[in-house]
């Protein structure tokens, strides 16, 4: 998951415009399509969609939902609760009320979607997939506690579909709404567990985030509406009636979705995060290196290899300066390189996402008062910190970025270059072997870096090992997100996990 998504939003701010994103190029991103829904392929293929409130569905996947049906997918639909806190200062209607007419939108919602699909269908003469809807019953707002239940419920239905390609899609785990965030950490979790490629789509991230320095979008994918999905979408959230017009003219009863927040749905694409089969993220590196460390006190025989001490040296021998006032270790482990790194800095946080390995580390650095160990997972973490822009001197990122998704990997690294001054100092090192079931290796996460401009002070190629040292210069205008010229995924890709480079 990638940075700590805590905005402090309502549905009744104005937010960001639509124009804003049309303006960054919201609607240029690579495409998605290719043979994602393969008419061919169309009942091999299942797809599960995870929806913490009715309308979640209509609003951020209602084309896909339509896309995989006129293919003939079969399409599931697991509704988490039926989102009756949505006035909570409604005098009007009962939560129990609100529930069961949001219920019903939700079905004239589904409804929408499938005849729309069977017209596209029927046009080209195939059948129209099934879609079916599984219903959880939770509690509104309170599906942070019930992650683990939700994760289950959507692993049980993907098993259902035995020897069938598996797609998930499901709100982004940054959407800044704790229910959509905690049904995206649900169904990632499940789909990873099942191979399944997942889609995750954003929907108050429209709202709050701004298009040029929340710049993960630009990872993203795009997926082009025929027009009759985008008329059948726009039917389903017009379904919802009790979102997009007032239960009555009483305060209290403002519809939550505003004309303005509804323009960022009536695009002629819909935008996923994509994560391929088989593949982790930050997410996962707490429970893979707790696991880890609890199994070997040096499980990256940092003490022991000759070729870990010596990278070590180098990496210390190419600092530009003898002394640091502050610096940053992303990724401290049992704290080796920790202790070394110290030595040239008056202060020093050392994160790391694993508990187990801060263990480690403490023992290691007993008595030493000059660094602070930090448990945070970044950058979802990142404000555990406490650190202000331009307050380090010195951002050491070693053998971390692979373990990343790429807009994991450039959205830490822009943190890391807003906390740095012009003349701070960006380090990364990486092995430059196979990463087996992360995003990213080395070369990868270097050539990342590399994009942003800055000037490289010193760098170190061998065949197991890059390090490369930046002056951070100036951030203004500089991301390392993809280039729009990328060839459009085939299905059998997505299934291998493979995503095309830029072809420019």
């Amino acid at each position: 998951m990638i940075g700590a998504a805590q905005p402090a939003f309502t549905h009744l701010q104005g937010g960001t415009p639509e124009a804003a994103w049309l303006e960054a190029g919201v609607t240029g991103l690579p495409h998605l399509d290719g043979e994602l829904f393969s008419p061919k392929g169309g009942a091999q293929t299942m797809l599960l969609v995870g929806a913490a409130h009715p309308d979640d569905e209509s609003l951020g996947a209602a084309g896909l939902v339509v896309s995989a049906l006129a293919a003939g997918v079969d399409v599931s639909v697991l509704l988490c609760t039926r989102g009756e806190a949505s006035h909570p200062e409604s005098r009007s209607l009962s939560e129990q009320r609100l529930g069961e007419l949001r219920r019903a939108e939700f079905d004239v919602a589904l409804r929408e979607l499938h005849e729309g699909a069977a017209m596209i269908a029927r046009l080209a003469g195939r059948p129209v997939g099934r879609l079916d809807l599984s219903e959880l019953g939770l509690p509104d707002g309170q599906l942070s506690a019930a992650v683990d239940e939700i994760a289950a419920a959507a692993g049980a239905r993907l098993r259902d579909a035995p020897d069938r390609r598996l797609i998930v899609a499901a709100p982004y785990r940054r959407d800044g709404h704790a229910d959509h965030d905690a049904v995206g950490e649900a169904l990632a979790r499940a789909a990873l567990d099942a191979d399944a490629v997942l889609l995750e789509f954003p929907i108050w991230f429209w709202h709050w985030a701004d298009p040029v320095t929340d710049t993960e979008w630009r990872h993203w994918r795009s997926l082009t509406l025929a027009p009759e999905a985008a008329r059948a979408k726009d039917r389903a959230i017009s379904a919802h009636a009790s979102q997009v017009r007032p239960l009555s003219d009483a305060a209290g009863d403002e519809p939550v979705l505003s004309q303005a927040h509804l323009q960022h749905f009536r695009r002629d694409v819909e935008v996923f995060r994509v994560t391929a089969p088989a593949t982790r993220d930050s997410a996962s590196a707490r429970l893979a290196f707790d696991e880890v460390h609890a199994d070997a006190v040096d499980p990256w025989e940092l003490r022991s290899s000759w070729y870990e001490r010596r990278k070590l040296d180098v990496l210390l021998a190419m600092l530009p300066a003898e002394r640091y006032e502050r610096g940053l270790e992303i990724g401290c482990s049992i704290g080796e390189s920790t202790s070394k790194l110290a030595g040239r800095c008056s202060r020093l946080l050392a994160a790391d996402a694993s508990p187990e390995a801060l263990k480690l580390a403490e023992g290691k650095l007993t008595g030493n008062a000059d660094v602070e160990l930090v448990l945070a997972t970044l950058p979802r973490d990142w404000a555990a910190l406490d650190v202000n822009d331009g307050q380090l001197d010195l951002v050491v990122l070693s053998e971390t970025g692979y373990y990343l998704a790429e807009d994991e990997l450039c959205e830490l690294i822009a943190r890391s270059r807003r906390a740095l001054p012009p003349a701070g100092v960006l380090v990364l090192c990486h092995w430059r072997g196979p990463i087996v079931g992360w995003p990213l290796d080395g070369d990868r996460v270097h050539s990342l870096t590399a994009r942003l401009g800055m000037r490289r002070l010193a760098s170190y190629t061998q065949d197991e090992t890059l390090i490369d040292i930046y002056e951070n210069g100036s951030v203004a205008g500089n991301s390392c997100f993809a280039s729009s010229h990328v060839t459009v995924p085939a299905a059998s890709d997505l299934d291998r996990g493979r995503f095309p480079e830029e072809t420019a």
